[in-house]
């Protein structure tokens, strides 16, 4: 993500969900100009459903199989819906177009809609689902000369700036005793970051997989991952208020849906990984292994993250937490309302 989260100290300090660990956060350099491409086949409805289309936007995350599964085994058109993916580089780039009705839902990250949310007066965002979060899937890797966080100092890092990627760069650095102002940061998003080590364009990069699996297999070096960064981001379904008060029946049936595609990806892993293999363009056996790096989340999870209004869950601090870095960053003048970043309304059951 963009130079992506930031003050790893300040944040990690006041997280309080332990179960939660870094979710995936590639983003594009400017999430004002979002850039679409046309979805794999994989992803394109062999048959519609008589229903009026439901646009959703998406990027490429191993945490999205769910999506993957669902259109893939017809579970959104068993629901009465036509869902017609929108891929697009990186999580912040869906958010834009959702504001703009453009979009029906977007599959973003948490850090996106709180940053995000002060554009969106007229239609806010809010995450009615949370998917996942990385446990080892986002990290920072480097060309093979460089072993350490601490040998990139005075180096140029690719990143996201002002987004989770960056955050998860600050989180590193901070670690190695070191701050942003040790490395020379460029921004660029987490795929062209991530193939820019492996051309040796740049010493490091904050990326996610399957640039990780690649850097891996072809002598770069991970040397940080979001395993060591936990308690920071979350992958969402994301929707805005003119959806969910003209589509409030298509939402819950899209999340109830897509839910079924997730737990039957848990429930079969070498099945998920083959269709995630094709939609990241990767082997079959390392989409198994970029599985294992996340953590996805089903409806009691949800119900036991997000709370009630009269007692809201941890993922709230999250959140504020994530508003705090922004205002650090001088990405926003002041400390944004996250009361409403998160409702459990539209969850199963």
């Amino acid at each position: 993500m963009k130079h992506h989260w930031q003050s790893s100290a300040r944040i990690a300090g006041s997280l309080t969900l332990c179960a939660l660990a870094l979710a995936g956060c590639g983003t594009s350099k400017d999430a004002t100009e979002p850039a679409a491409s046309t979805p794999p086949p994989s992803l394109t409805p062999a048959a519609a459903p008589a229903a009026k289309p439901l646009t959703v936007g998406y990027n490429q995350w191993i945490g999205y199989v769910g999506l993957f599964e669902a259109v893939d085994k017809g579970y959104f058109k068993d629901a009465g819906l036509d869902v017609q993916p929108k891929q697009f580089s990186g999580p912040a780039d869906g958010v834009t177009p959702l504001i703009a009705k453009q979009l029906d839902i977007d599959l973003t990250t948490a850090d996106t809609v709180v940053l995000l949310q002060p554009k969106a007066t007229g239609n806010p965002v809010t995450n009615v689902y949370v998917i996942d979060t990385s446990n080892g899937a986002d990290g920072v890797i480097a060309q093979k000369n460089f072993k350490t966080v601490k040998d990139l100092k005075g180096q140029t890092v690719a990143a996201t700036i002002g987004q989770c990627n960056e955050l998860l760069l600050l989180k590193a650095l901070e670690k190695a005793g070191m701050t942003e102002a040790d490395v020379k940061v460029t921004n660029m998003d987490a795929d062209t970051a991530g193939a820019a080590v492996l051309a040796g364009k740049v010493a490091a990069a904050v990326t996610w997989e399957p640039w990780l699996t690649k850097a891996s297999a072809n002598g770069a070096t991970v040397i940080f991952t979001s395993k060591e960064a936990p308690n920071t981001l979350l992958d969402t379904i994301s929707v805005s208020k003119s959806t969910m008060d003209e589509r409030g029946a298509d939402v819950k049936a899209f999340v109830a849906a897509y839910e079924k595609g997730s737990a039957y990806a848990m429930a079969h892993p070498d099945d998920a990984a083959t269709l995630a293999g094709k939609y990241l363009g990767t082997k079959p056996e390392d989409a198994k292994n970029m599985l294992k790096k996340v953590m996805l989340y089903d409806t009691a999870a949800n119900k036991k993250l997000i709370g009630t209004p009269a007692a809201p869950g941890p993922v709230f601090d999250i959140a504020k937490n994530i508003g705090t870095f922004f205002v650090q960053q001088k990405q926003m003048p002041s400390a944004p309302d996250v009361s409403k970043t998160f409702t459990a309304d539209y969850l199963p059951g």
